[in-house]
Parts: C-alpha cells; sequence; structure tokens
C-alpha cells in the first residue's frame, strides 16, 4: 500500500493539455527526476519510453522523443514517455531507476501499456539496453541509437589507448586522457595543446605513420562513402582522433571513485592484428621509413596505466552490457560516427547473438558520418521496424541510406 501511495503521489501532473488535443502530462519522481507523458486521443496502447543522453548544466528538462518525431509518433497512436534523470552528466546510475519509476507513474497516471517499446541515444542508448537487460519483463523491444553499447569501461578504454600510444611514441609530456578535466579552462589548453601535437605530426612522414597506429588502435573512425589513399585516410583519422578519444572524465571518475580505464596488460601488436587494419599501418611506416616492430616493442616496454579496482566495479554495474534480452533489440549507428565507435554496435550485436540468439537483434548501419544526427524517416523507420519484429517475429530493416557494412572487431571488449 505504502509503495502504491508513493507511485500515485509521484504521478500527479505539474501540468496538463486542454482537452481534445494530445494529453500532455508532467509530473516529478520521489527521486527529484521529471518526467513528461504525451497521449493521443485514439492511442493504441504502445508506450515509447525514451533514454536522453549525456547533459551537462543546469537545465535538465525531461523528454521524450529523440528529435522532431513526437507529431508523426502522436498520430501514429503512441504515448511517449521520458524522465530528466536525478542527475545531469553521466547519469547511467541514476537513469535505470528513473526510467522504470516513470513507468510506474505513467500506469498511475494514463492507464498500463499493451506495449512498452525502450529507445535512447547515445549515453541514453546505453540506459536502453541496461533498462531491458535488467528488467526483461516490462519491455517488448528496444531501439539503441548511436548507442554507447561497448559500455562505459569499453568505450574509455578504447579511447585511452590512442592518445597513450602517441603521445609515448611522439609527445612524454602530453596530457593523457585519465588525467583531462571535463570542462574549465585546464580542459581547453589540454585539448588545444593535443590539438597542435596532431598538426605537427601530420608535418612529417614518421608523425603520420604514428598518427596511423594511435588511431587504428583507439578504432577512430575512417568510413568514407569512397574509397581515399592512405594520406586522405591519415588526415580523416587525424581529425577525428579528438572527438573520439578526449572524452570527459573528470564527472565520471568522481562516481566511480578513481579511474576505471587501463591498459596494463595490454599487447597493441596484438590489437593491431585484429584490428583488420595493420597493412595499412605497415605502409604508413615503410613510408616513413619506420621500424613498427620496434614501436611496438617501446609500446610493450612502456610504463602503464592501472585502473582503480572500486571504480572499475562501479562502472560495470552502471554499465557493462551482457546480451541477455528477452526481447528484439534493433541498433542503429553511423558507420563514421565521431564519438560512439561502430564497432561497439558491431559487438553488442554479437553479444545478444551469443547469449540470446540471433533473432533477437540486428544492426543497422546508415552510410553517413556524424553523431547521433539522423533523420526524422531514419528514426522513424527503426522504430516501425522494431515495432514489427516483436509483433510478427520477423525482421525487416530497410532505411533511408542503408548500407551494407561490417564493423571490425571492438578491440576492448568487456568483460572477456
Amino acid at each position: 500500500m505504502k509503495r502504491l501511495l508513493t507511485l500515485l503521489l509521484a504521478a500527479v501532473p505539474l501540468a496538463s493539455s486542454a482537452a481534445g488535443a494530445p494529453r500532455h502530462l508532467e509530473g516529478r519522481l520521489p527521486s527529484g527526476a521529471t518526467w513528461v507523458f504525451d497521449v493521443p486521443d485514439a492511442w493504441n496502447g504502445k508506450l515509447l519510453l525514451f533514454s536522453h543522453g549525456y547533459a551537462r548544466g543546469p537545465d535538465n528538462p525531461a523528454r521524450n522523443v529523440a528529435g522532431a518525431e513526437q507529431e508523426a509518433l502522436l498520430a501514429a497512436g503512441y504515448a511517449l514517455a521520458g524522465s530528466s534523470y536525478a542527475r545531469t552528466g553521466w547519469a547511467v546510475e541514476e537513469a535505470i531507476p528513473d526510467q522504470l519509476a516513470t513507468l510506474d507513474a505513467f500506469a498511475a497516471a494514463v492507464g498500463k501499456p499493451a506495449r512498452t517499446y525502450a529507445w535512447g541515444s547515445s549515453m541514453g542508448g546505453l540506459v536502453t539496453i541496461a533498462l531491458v537487460e535488467r528488467a526483461p519483463a516490462r519491455f517488448d523491444g528496444a531501439l539503441a541509437l548511436c548507442a554507447s553499447a561497448g559500455g562505459t569501461v569499453g568505450m574509455m578504454n578504447a579511447a585511452l589507448d590512442g592518445p597513450w600510444v602517441l603521445r609515448t611514441l611522439a609527445a612524454p609530456e602530453a596530457p593523457l586522457p585519465v588525467l583531462l578535466t571535463s570542462s574549465g579552462e585546464q580542459m581547453r589548453k589540454d585539448l588545444a595543446a593535443w590539438r597542435t601535437l596532431l598538426d605537427a605530426q601530420q608535418a612529417t612522414p614518421a608523425g603520420r605513420a604514428r598518427i596511423a597506429l594511435a588511431a587504428t588502435l583507439a578504432q577512430v573512425p575512417g568510413w568514407t562513402p569512397q574509397p581515399v589513399d592512405d594520406a586522405a585516410r591519415v588526415r580523416l583519422l587525424a581529425d577525428g582522433f579528438l572527438p573520439a578519444t578526449m572524452l570527459p572524465r573528470e564527472e565520471q571518475m568522481q562516481r566511480a571513485g578513481g579511474n576505471a580505464s587501463w591498459n596494463t596488460g595490454i599487447d597493441y601488436a596484438v590489437l593491431l592484428e585484429r584490428s583488420g587494419q595493420s597493412d595499412f599501418v605497415r605502409r604508413m611506416y615503410v613510408a616513413a621509413g619506420l621500424d613498427l616492430g620496434a614501436d611496438l616493442a617501446r609500446l610493450a616496454g612502456a610504463p602503464r596505466i592501472a585502473a582503480d579496482d572500486r571504480a572499475v566495479a562501479y562502472m560495470r554495474r552502471f554499465y557493462a552490457p551482457t546480451g541477455k534480452v528477452a526481447a528484439p533489440v534493433l541498433l542503429l549507428q553511423a558507420a563514421n560516427d565521431p564519438v560512439t565507435l561502430v564497432e561497439m554496435t558491431g559487438d553488442y550485436a554479437q553479444r545478444v547473438r551469443a547469449q540470446s540468439g540471433d533473432g533477437m537483434v540486428r544492426a543497422a548501419y546508415l552510410g553517413q558520418t556524424g553523431h547521433c544526427n539522423f533523420t526524422s524517416d531514419q528514426t522513424l523507420g527503426a522504430l516501425d521496424a522494431l515495432v514489427r519484429r516483436s509483433e510478427s517475429g520477423q525482421w525487416k530493416v530497410a532505411l533511408p541510406r542503408q548500407v551494407d557494412y561490417q564493423p571490425a572487431p571492438f578491440l576492448r571488449h568487456w568483460p572477456d
């Protein structure tokens, strides 16, 4: 009875729309997070629970759509729900219970849905994965858009490797990513120092070879619509190096109680062979007159970065995907995403196939560049494909600009 009373109080709307229009409800959860619901007059009984991505700053509004899809989804009969999460930043810990509580609030304020689908973008894609893995009975399917699908630790380990390699081989005084702050003047100075370093390295054959090695090990995106020569490819990798590797860590470290990234025990020669790009790197080294084996030996003998076990345990909880799902999952990713690596999407699809069966997952790759910059047609098409799979048992995914693409193995898959 106490829990029911709490849910009813949590679902009391702060505002609502006029009669006749789609119902717009807003409210607050006991955690302090706010929620927002939009329900059409002709509700089809299906609820879409949206999980938003990483956000910093004082503004923390609840969101229930990814972009400009609201009108089309309401017209199609879907109800929309989402929360702000109780905290901003890398709020995976708060997002999971707040999103589940939002479902309870929706049931109390509107009614229990016949079907519920989770969807989310970027960090919210990881939250979506966590929701369907941790609360399988509550969801009929999930759409993870441009998701941090490799998990927090895997993503941040990949972001550590490239800068550590380039620093070790070319610039021992450059700031390491695990020491970068997430805001303020010092971060701007650190990023400027790395931009200067990359520009200087691009000016010499040796520097370009080492950018090729470091970017390959970090899996900096290199997809292009048409094949490019090695010189153009290095320029592309250099341009994408900072967005892919200089991710904000300070807040994560505060939450976790320490550093959760490491490269102790990592054999970079093995990772290079697994990357599928070793021939490209060798060509760059030959052109520069450098000995790749000697540089790999330098990496093998260099001091490494160790993680704090407590911090790793925290990030494993929030969150390391398992691939164990009871409802179908659709993954949508640009082939060249400068923030959430396409290899992470392919890796999670493989996890689901191994743990839950091939029929439970599909990954759709789009021939475009950018992070979470999908068109409404692409997003709506993906949602439609997920719902059809949930209801019919058959996958049929055909989206604008979809390409037949097979990502390389994610080099920092974790936990193994």
